[in-house]
């Protein structure tokens, strides 16, 4: 029998007694003392075992701290690993220099219009809209001199061009009158449109005037929206009231604001996206407005490819752009755009949809550049 001290639930034999019987001193002191050499041995026996076990204790605990140390190195050198395949040869996006040459193709080709057709089909642009859109690119491209324009896709620097751009425009007054022809806003609209949503009251208080040129298209071709209306193209594309700062932040948030109180909503795709390049202007010492003053569809391919479909100007070729990211997209527009030196304007910027587009960043080459991490402070 055992019985428990109470405490912590171990057990203790029973004191031994020595037989009944042996009395005599030296029978009784040997009894005891064979009683004591058993227990001494017994007790011996007890350490071993416990110096046995703790032994083994000790072993294992070291063989778990090992194993952990191990699964911890593990997971490090992973983790070291996936973010140097995210950076690439070249390093991350952030970190990447800007390229001085794009990809692009004017769509004088029928390799390039079969991939954009697929492009825009894949991302839910309806067959009228499309339709309505090369009709006009093959109106552009019979008014102006095919060794101008590119076949397939070309690699150039980015403000370079195959043509002169004055010669251009004479020649498409030749051939058109009057017509100012299309410019990048009613472009991106007539593509885009159906990924548009506005409420029905779009009154709202817009700064200087600045699409006095896009109205006189519209007005002398009512159908180039492909279905939207002028009320939906003021309502996005007006100029909005802004503070005098050179916050980039504070102007996002206008925007932002100011198309809520406009009605405009965008529905989320992964295909397709509108990429807008706001500026910053002050055309008086009192007035301080943001316009719109570039804009673009960007398709995204299954591959992960980019495409940026943008008209470069009322007399200027459509030029679909070919990109491997955002950040290379941000160099090529803040390449163009972002060329004026220490002014008291804000930098332009670029929204995707209603948010600064990931990867923005001002251009390297411009003296009065900010650090890429200046975006994080101002994407909201």
């Amino acid at each position: 029998m055992q019985e428990s001290d109470g405490a912590d639930g171990r057990h203790n034999r029973k004191q031994a007694t020595p037989p009944e019987g042996n009395l005599r001193r030296g029978g009784f002191s040997l009894s005891v003392g064979k009683y004591a050499v058993k227990g001494v041995r017994r007790k011996k026996e007890r350490l071993n075992t416990l110096m046995l076990v703790s032994k083994k204790k000790g072993w294992i605990e070291a063989t778990k701290i090992q194993q952990r140390g191990a699964a911890l190195l593990l997971c490090v050198a992973l983790i070291v690993s996936a973010l140097a395949g995210c950076g690439g040869k070249d390093g991350p996006a952030e970190q990447r220099p800007a390229a001085d040459t794009v990809e692009y193709t004017n769509l004088n080709d029928s390799a390039s219009r079969q991939l954009l057709e697929r492009l825009l089909s894949d991302a839910g642009v309806s067959e009228e809209r499309m339709e309505d859109f090369f009709s006009r690119v093959n109106c552009f491209n019979d008014s102006v001199s095919a060794e101008w324009l590119t076949q397939g896709f070309e690699t150039a620097g980015i403000t370079e061009t195959k043509y002169d751009p004055y010669e251009m425009q004479d020649l498409w007054t030749e051939k058109n009158r009057a017509f100012p022809g299309y410019n990048c806003r009613i472009t991106a609209m007539s593509l885009f449109g159906e990924f548009l949503s506005f409420g029905e009251d779009t009154d709202f208080d817009a700064g200087e005037d600045v699409l006095s040129v896009d109205e006189e298209t519209l007005k002398a071709d009512p159908k180039a929206l492909s279905g939207s209306s002028l009320n939906d193209f003021r309502a996005l594309y007006a100029s909005m009231k802004a503070e005098d700062s050179t916050e980039v932040g504070r102007h996002v948030r206008t925007v932002q604001a100011q198309w809520r109180k406009r009605g405009v909503s965008f529905r989320d795709s992964e295909r397709i996206r509108l990429i807008t390049v706001f500026f910053h202007d002050k055309p008086t010492e009192e007035g301080s407005l943001l316009f719109v003053g570039h804009v673009g569809v960007l398709l995204c391919a299954e591959d992960g490819t980019l495409y940026f479909v943008k008209k470069v100007a009322f007399q200027e070729p459509y030029r679909p752009l070919r990109f491997t990211d955002r950040t290379a997209l941000s160099d090529y527009l803040m390449g163009k755009y972002d060329i004026s030196w220490r002014q008291d304007t804000a930098r332009p910027f670029i929204m995707e949809n209603d948010t600064l587009m990931e990867g923005w960043r001002p251009c390297a080459e411009n003296k009065g550049s900010v650090p890429q991490q200046y975006y994080h402070t101002i994407k909201r």
